[in-house]
């Protein structure tokens, strides 16, 4: 099971990598923080980067990202706990609301503009279901599709479905061996294949 989970972990991660390659990142958030020039576009702060920040104060998670929006109108600040599936564990979704609440009220005099939390289950486009999937938890305007992310950084959400579908069938291989590489996990999936035949 924890290879299992291990595997949809580093799915994952490789949804934040591809994200975070498409976007337009900060070199030096601290700096970009600082500055004060009359900025435009969407920059996007990696968690690691707003850990290591001296300006942000980080309880203990971060989020995954922070996408700062700069237009001629206004600014904005969006703090995104990005989420490959739209079914959640309740009270690890509650925890982390609480989480990403308490990082925005310390950080909010920090961020450029009116900054505000969201939920982002990347491969739910109904945000119904996505409010379903949290059993309600999560307000109704903290939920984020994945195409509304790709939206505010202006990259293109459809190029990255369909490169992890392209990617499917090498999943699924790297799925199967792993559990085949655990000795009582083959030995049941033979005996059952034996009985089929």
């Amino acid at each position: 099971m924890s290879k299992v989970q291990s595997t949809v972990i580093s799915s994952g991660t490789e949804l934040e990598r591809i994200i975070i390659a498409k976007s337009q990142g900060i070199s030096d958030l601290d700096a970009f923080l600082r500055d004060t020039r009359p900025w435009q576009g969407t920059y996007l702060a990696t968690s690691r980067q707003v850990k290591r920040s001296s300006l942000l104060s980080v309880d203990r998670d971060a989020p995954d990202f922070i996408v700062i929006v700069f237009s001629s109108v206004d600014s904005s600040s969006h703090i995104i706990e990005l989420k490959d599936g739209h079914v959640f564990d309740t009270k690890k979704a509650d925890a982390e609301r609480r989480a990403l609440h308490g990082f925005l009220e310390r950080n909010s005099s920090v961020l450029p503009g009116n900054a505000k939390v969201h939920f982002c289950a990347f491969n739910q486009e109904a945000k119904d279901k996505i409010w379903e999937g949290a059993k309600k938890s999560i307000p109704y305007d903290e939920i984020m599709t994945g195409r509304e992310l790709c939206d505010i950084l202006n990259i293109d959400y459809d190029e990255i479905v369909e490169s992890r579908i392209n990617d499917r069938p090498d999943n699924v291989d790297y799925f199967v061996n792993e559990l085949l590489s655990i000795p009582v996990i083959r030995m049941l999936i033979e005996k059952i294949l034996s009985r089929q035949k």
